[in-house]
């Protein structure tokens, strides 16, 4: 609470000279009509009560006049936010236990899920590829879909192949009339382009263009690897048996893709090492908040206005004589 013009308070200071005027002017009175009240009258009498009122409305009608004010403080935060599109590859070679003894697919599912708790403010998106293409979640502020669009991604459901270039030119379309202040993609995949209506180097030429950075990721070991062929026995019990192939990748053309884009190219072969890659993009890629605090003042004169005018007007009544009967 604060008074914006304090000024009027120092008016206060005028009530003990009233008080003196009106106590001398009660004093004439008494001498001119015999029936007038003492002067001396008791601290509880009825007159003394009227005095009382006067001074109380008075003091409410001079801090009506200081203009009392409730005091809020606002806090704005303007927050640039970024726009950010995952890309995983969910091809079968996904689901090849090279990390670890542990599928590359479900590291990868893991570590975008942590990256998408650890974001604030940023809309995030998801897109999946194989052979083909597909927006599992737009970018959005809600995360609780992203997260579950995550969780939910499964290989198989699409056309299986490697199709990196159709999958970045499909984030990059979802980014390049964003507003935001930058815009990522993070491409994970474990293999080369092997088909695709849509060149790599061109989707990141495209991306380029629209000042989008892509940081690639290349996930999963290069020679002999194990792939788990799951099906099923008799009496419907899961039989796990494994193919082993040699495994290929082109760390060469994701390179490209991240370098025309100013951004980086990772190499994973460690489950640990994917965690201290989302871990290192998250630092670069950070958000920027303003925060601005803003005082707002509401007036509150009204309410010792009102009082002060009803304590007056019930002073006047009263002197009128209806104080003889709270005597």
């Amino acid at each position: 609470m604060r008074f914006e013009s304090w000024g009027f308070l120092l008016l206060l200071a005028l009530v003990p000279i009233l008080h003196r005027f009106w106590a001398l002017r009660n004093r004439a009175a008494r001498v001119q009509f015999p029936l007038s009240v003492p002067g001396n009258v008791a601290v509880g009498s009825p007159v003394r009560k009227l005095l009382l009122l006067r001074y109380a409305a008075l003091g409410l009608v001079i801090a009506a006049l200081a203009r009392p004010q409730a005091e809020f403080r606002q806090t704005e935060r303007r927050v640039d936010g970024i726009d950010i599109m995952l890309v995983m590859d969910v091809s079968a070679s996904m689901n090849i236990e090279d990390l670890g003894d542990r599928a590359r697919f479900d590291i990868a599912r893991e570590t975008m899920e942590g990256f998408v708790n650890g974001r604030s403010n940023d809309r995030i998106g998801f897109v999946i590829f194989s052979g083909e293409p597909l927006t599992l979640a737009p970018p959005t502020l809600d995360y609780g879909l992203v997260l579950k669009s995550i969780r939910e991604a499964r290989s198989g459901v699409l056309k299986d192949g490697t199709g990196i270039g159709d999958g970045l030119a499909l984030a990059v379309n979802r980014l390049r009339n964003s507003k935001a202040k930058s815009r990522v993609i993070i491409l994970l995949t474990d293999g080369d382009n092997n088909m695709g209506q849509v060149d790599p180097a061109t989707a990141g030429e495209l991306a380029a263009g629209y000042g989008i950075r892509v940081y690639t990721i290349a996930i999963g070991r290069e020679g002999r690897v194990r792939l788990p062929i799951r099906h099923r026995g008799p009496f419907g019990k899961e039989i796990v048996t494994y193919q082993y192939f040699e495994n290929a990748l082109n760390p060469e053309l994701l390179m490209q893709i991240s370098d025309l884009t100013d951004a980086k190219f990772y190499r994973v072969t460690e489950a640990q090492t994917l965690e201290r890659v989302f871990g290192e993009i998250d630092q670069l890629e950070r958000s920027t908040a303003e925060a601005k605090e803003r005082v707002r003042y509401d007036e509150r004169f009204h309410w010792p206005l009102k009082w002060g005018l009803a304590l007056l007007l019930l002073e006047q009544v009263l002197a009128l004589g209806w104080w003889r009967l709270l005597a």
